[in-house]
């Protein structure tokens, strides 16, 4: 089963009303009453933790269509923290519900093992593209990932950091010179969104195509 097609099954499981999330949003400890699976509809999140000294440690970076927590189905962490990086809209699905619909349909459990093989695949491929190479071919990359029509929000220097693990200073740079270079530059109707410019990006990435989000 492919990701939309599972995604499509699971969707219909979703309560009616979604939660319209401001950048930099937390829906606090994921697992402190492990009651559900969060899908995003629209913006992008991550999923972190935080240690004693209080540093962010960026676990999981999220895009539209993607599952946050469906491991909880399973498994639980109540050190890990959701927040949002751009304006986000993310719909619930109770995870008694899913449960259910697992037990009385197979194919939403075929969804679930689908998705979930696809999670796997697709954080340790993010783990490569944002943890290998310089910090200029990281940041090239995550701003491709997270594009959309040519678009992308920018998260906070410091979130911004954490995701391709170096210093708020140095993601501020590089923002900067992209900016410079003409490989980003300011929408002129959404003051939160830039404007990419993909050869450009694609050429600091050290790629020749990038997916971008969907």
């Amino acid at each position: 089963m492919n990701k939309l097609d599972a995604l499509s099954i699971l969707e219909k499981l979703a309560e009616p009303a979604a939660l319209n999330l401001p950048a930099d949003a937390s829906i606090g400890h994921h697992a402190e009453d492990q009651a559900y699976i969060y899908l995003l509809a629209s913006g992008l999140a991550l999923r972190c933790k935080y240690t004693e000294d209080g540093e962010r440690q960026v676990c999981r970076v999220y895009r539209p269509g993607d599952f946050i927590g469906l491991e909880m189905l399973a498994v639980s962490d109540p050190s890990l923290v959701i927040e949002t990086i751009a304006p986000s809209i993310i719909k619930r699905l109770p995870i008694t519900r899913v449960q259910d619909a697992q037990h009385k349909d197979r194919l939403t459990q075929e969804a679930v093992m689908s998705l979930l093989a696809t999670e796997v695949m697709d954080a340790q491929q993010l783990k490569i593209s944002f943890g290998t190479g310089s910090a200029m071919r990281r940041i090239c990359r995550f701003l491709l990932w997270a594009s959309h029509k040519d678009q992308v929000s920018l998260p906070n220097r410091e979130k911004l950091g954490n995701i391709i693990a170096t210093t708020t200073e140095t993601a501020s740079r590089m923002i900067a010179n992209l900016k410079r270079e003409g490989a980003l530059a300011k929408n002129p109707v959404l003051p939160t969104v830039m404007q990419i410019n993909r050869a450009k990006l694609c050429k600091g990435a050290g790629e020749t195509r990038q997916q971008s989000a969907a």
